[in-house]
């Protein structure tokens, strides 16, 4: 179980009610990960909904080549791994502690289960999930845009 005021700290649940948070709450753990520690890897089954409390989290994925690519830095009160809501999808990266990690954890199944207890909850966290995805999407938009003008051999 997590407290409410630890599930605040999370911008993914910051502004929901109180009756939301001590739902969630009540399914979710909160865990010490050491430095280094890998949470999972690319192209496996992603299982559980990651909510940083405190520490640095780097996000990477291999190339085609094989080389390793750091597509983000996740910083405290940041969520990832929401593909887990998402039923049995494999992750598009590695989550790799940059650093002592707390971080609060969530069964994607456990989420499914309070979803159809509570269509209310389920539907407001799924937006917040939707929400996540577009900035996702917005900031690897960027970042390809920028890859692009600066590439060489594109100019």
């Amino acid at each position: 179980m997590v407290e409410k005021e630890d599930l605040k700290k999370i911008y993914f649940l910051k502004d929901l009610p109180d009756v939301i948070l001590g739902k969630v709450g009540a399914i979710a753990q909160l865990e010490t990960f050491d430095e280094e520690s890998i949470l999972f890897r690319q192209n496996q089954e992603q299982t559980l909904l990651y909510m940083l409390v405190s520490g640095k989290v780097f996000l990477n994925c291999r190339s085609a080549s094989g080389k390793s690519l750091t597509l983000d830095e996740v910083s405290a009160g940041r969520t990832f791994g929401v593909s887990a809501l998402m039923g049995e999808t494999s992750g598009t990266f590695t989550a790799i502690c940059a650093e002592t990690c707390s971080i609060i954890t969530v069964s994607g199944q456990q989420m499914h289960q309070l979803f159809e207890e509570d269509f209310q909850v389920g539907h407001t966290l799924m937006l917040k999930v939707v929400a996540v995805f577009k900035s996702r999407m917005e900031m690897h938009t960027r970042q390809f845009l920028h890859s692009l003008a600066t590439h060489p051999e594109i100019k």
